[in-house]
C-alpha cells in the first residue's frame, strides 16, 4: 500500500475544502502551514483564500513568480489584491510582515525547504536563508511594499496581466516601489516603451535588451528612459532601422541619432555592451564608450560600420583596458589600419579571454600585423576568424601564433580559400586534405581540446 498522507497534508486538504473555515484560520495558522497551504491554494486557483494569505503572510518575502508557469490574470489580480488589503492594515506590527512581493519567473530555496524536500528544522535560522535575495530599496519613504519584477517582453503588444498590473501599480506609487532588474524587448513594440517606466525605478534595471530590430524613431522615443537606467550594467542592442522616406533625409537621421547617442553620457556603470547592427554607430563610438566609470568586461561591436577614427579611439580608451571578451565582427576591417587593430590587442594581453574577428574581409596581410600581439595573449580560452579570405599560408602562421597559448579550449578558423573553386562552391576533398594538415600542423605543437574549421 502507499503510505498515507501525513497529519500537515490532511489538514491543509481538510482547510481548503472550506474556504471561509481556512481564511478565519490564518489568524492562528502555525507559521511552518503557509507556504505549502499558499501552494495547495495557488495550485487550485482559490483567489479568495490566496488574497487572504498575501494580507496575513507572516515571512518578509513572498516568492510567488517561482510558482507562476504562465501568467494567469485571475490569479495575479488575487495576489495584488491581497497586497492592497495589507496596504491599508494599521498594524503595529506590520514590520514583521510581508515587505517584498518577488514576481520574478525563477526557482527559490524558499518552496523545497517549507515543502520538506530539502534537509534541514524550519528554524528561524533556516527561515532567514531560505528567503530570496532582494535588492535594498532604491527609495524609502511612503513605501511600504516592494515588488519585484523582470520582464520579457517578446510580442508587439502587452499582454493582459501586464497591462493590467501596470495600471495596478500606477495607482498605487505613493505606496509602492517596483523593481524590475532585467527588462528584454523581442519585437517593436506598438505602444510607448516609455509608458512602462512609469510604474518602475529605472535605476533599478541592471539588464536592458532590445533583441528586436526597432527603428530609429522609437529607439529614439525610449532613449529618455534608457538614460535614467543610472545602475544598467549589460546592454544590449540588436539592430536598427529607417523607414524608407527618411532615407534621403539627413537631417531627421541625425536628429533621432543625437537623440539616442546622448544618452550614452548617463551609462556610466556599464560593464557588458552589445551593438549589433546599430547604424548610429559610425564616427560615434567615442562619444558611447568615453563616460564609462569603470572598465568593460565585454564588448561586441558587429554588422556596424566603424571608422579609423573610431579604431584609433578604442586603442586609446581606458575603458577597454580590462576586456575579457572582444568580438569585433561582420565589421569590414580591411579599409581600416589594421596597426590599430594590432595595438588594441597589445594592450589586451593580460585580461582578453574570448576573441572574435568574424566576416571581416581580413587577408593574410592584414592577419599578419595582428599575429604578434594575438601570440602574447596568454589568458585566451576561445578565438574565432570564421569567414576571413585567408590562404594556406595564412591560416598556418595564424595556427603557429596560437599554437603556445595553452588556455585556448575552442579554436574556429576559416577554411583557406584554396579549397573553393573558382566560381565558389567547396571542393570536399581539397577541404578534407587542407584543413586535416591545418589540424597535425597544430598538433605538432601541442594538444587541442576543440578546433573547427569553416
Amino acid at each position: 500500500m502507499s503510505s498515507p498522507s501525513s497529519l500537515k497534508l490532511l489538514a491543509i486538504k481538510s482547510l481548503l475544502k472550506d474556504e471561509a473555515l481556512a481564511i478565519c484560520a490564518l489568524k492562528t495558522l502555525p507559521m511552518e502551514l503557509f507556504p505549502p497551504l499558499f501552494q495547495r491554494a495557488f495550485d487550485g486557483k482559490q483567489t479568495n483564500i490566496l488574497r487572504a494569505m498575501v494580507a496575513a503572510w507572516p515571512f518578509r518575502c513572498l516568492p510567488v513568480g517561482a510558482l507562476m508557469k504562465t501568467p494567469e490574470l485571475d490569479t495575479l489580480k488575487a495576489i495584488l489584491h491581497g497586497l492592497d488589503l495589507l496596504i491599508k492594515q494599521e498594524d503595529p506590527r506590520r514590520s514583521c510582515k510581508l515587505e517584498v512581493l518577488d514576481l520574478r519567473d525563477a526557482q527559490h530555496k524558499f518552496w523545497n525547504v517549507w515543502a520538506g524536500s530539502e534537509h534541514g528544522v524550519c528554524s528561524p535560522e533556516v527561515v532567514s536563508e531560505s528567503q530570496p535575495s532582494v535588492c535594498q530599496p532604491i527609495q524609502r519613504g511612503k513605501q511600504v511594499v516592494t515588488v519585484m519584477v523582470n520582464l520579457s517582453l517578446n510580442s508587439r503588444d502587452l499582454c493582459e496581466s501586464l497591462k493590467y498590473f501596470h495600471w495596478w501599480a500606477k495607482q498605487r506609487k505613493d505606496v509602492l516601489q517596483v523593481i524590475c532588474e532585467k527588462l528584454e524587448f523581442g519585437a517593436l513594440p506598438d505602444y510607448n516603451p516609455l509608458k512602462l517606466l512609469e510604474v518602475f525605478e529605472p535605476s533599478s534595471i541592471q539588464v536592458l535588451e532590445v533583441n528586436g530590430k526597432w527603428d530609429l524613431r522609437t529607439l529614439a522615443l525610449f532613449a529618455p528612459g534608457v538614460g535614467q537606467m543610472r545602475n544598467l550594467q549589460k546592454l544590449i542592442l540588436n539592430g536598427d532601422f529607417m523607414p524608407a522616406e527618411w532615407i534621403s533625409n539627413r537631417e531627421i537621421q541625425e536628429w533621432y541619432s543625437g537623440e539616442i547617442i546622448i544618452q550614452f553620457s548617463q551609462l556610466n556603470k556599464l560593464q557588458h555592451l552589445y551593438l549589433n547592427g546599430v547604424s548610429i554607430l559610425n564616427e560615434r563610438l567615442d562619444q558611447v564608450l568615453r563616460y564609462l566609470e569603470h572598465p568593460l568586461e565585454t564588448l561586441a561591436i558587429t554588422c556596424c560600420m566603424l571608422s579609423n577614427s573610431d579604431m584609433r579611439y578604442l586603442t586609446q580608451c581606458p575603458s577597454v583596458l580590462q576586456l575579457t571578451y572582444l568580438e569585433i565582427s561582420s565589421v569590414i576591417l580591411s579599409h581600416l589600419s589594421q596597426a590599430l587593430l594590432g595595438s588594441l590587442l597589445w594592450r589586451l594581453t593580460a585580461t582578453l579571454q574570448t576573441l572574435k574577428l568574424e566576416r571581416c574581409m581580413l587577408s593574410d596581410l592584414n592577419i599578419d600585423i595582428v599575429l604578434p600581439a594575438l601570440s602574447q595573449c596568454s589568458q585566451l580560452v576561445e578565438v574565432s576568424f570564421v569567414q576571413n579570405f585567408l590562404s594556406v599560408s595564412g591560416v598556418k602562421k595564424l595556427l603557429q601564433h596560437t599554437a603556445h597559448l595553452k588556455q585556448l579550449n575552442v579554436e574556429m578558423y576559416p577554411a583557406p580559400v584554396e579549397v573553393y573553386d573558382g566560381i565558389g562552391p567547396v571542393l570536399p576533398d581539397r577541404f578534407a586534405q587542407l584543413c586535416s594538415g591545418l589540424l597535425e600542423t597544430l598538433r605538432g605543437v601541442r594538444k587541442p581540446n576543440k578546433v573547427c574549421f569553416f
